[in-house]
């Protein structure tokens, strides 16, 4: 009866504590937190390239001196008018999808790795810093443009390309 009486009462204080549910694994902090990303049913992770755009010239009439009317209202003298012609951006369709390596791996030394081989690849001037901050991700986008995807989120076929992602085995 000795021997039991520990595990009697352990039983016993375990049942008075608070239930609160099935244990939460902890968090890992998150270095990324970009735009909309989305996760398929196999976990693979999917997101948008910048969308398409176009450049077109646009013609607009300025008045540069008004017009000089009467007391009437009547015009004595015209308005003197100038054409000027601008470049504006138009966008042309959606940006197409992407596979992208999911949130979760950028770990700070994923990031540093990411930015070391960019480094390798003269794409990165910036510090190994495991932070994906602005200049890392300008660095992926320009770096990526070159395969036709403008995002600055990580492709897979680019990390893949710089040497940080497992290759699938064939």
């Amino acid at each position: 009866m000795t021997v039991l009486r520990p595990f009697i009462i352990l039983l016993a204080a375990s049942a008075c504590t608070a239930d609160t549910g099935p244990a939460q694994p902890a968090k890992a902090p998150m270095v990324l937190t970009l735009g909309e990303i989305e996760t398929d049913a196999a976990g693979r992770c999917f997101a948008l390239t910048a969308p398409q755009t176009r450049t077109e010239i646009v013609t607009d009439l300025i008045e540069v001196v008004p017009a000089v009317r009467d007391e009437g209202g009547g015009v004595t003298t015209p308005a003197i008018l100038r054409k000027v012609t601008r470049p504006t951006v138009v966008t042309a369709g959606p940006g197409t999808r992407l596979e992208t390596v999911c949130p979760p791996i950028y770990t700070e030394s994923f990031v540093a790795s990411l930015q070391r081989a960019l480094v390798i690849r003269r794409a990165y001037v910036g510090p190994i810093s495991g932070v994906y901050d602005p200049l890392t991700r300008a660095a992926v986008r320009d770096f990526q443009r070159g395969s036709g995807v403008d995002s600055p989120l990580l492709a897979v076929d680019t990390a893949r390309t710089l040497g940080i992602f497992a290759v699938p085995r064939s």
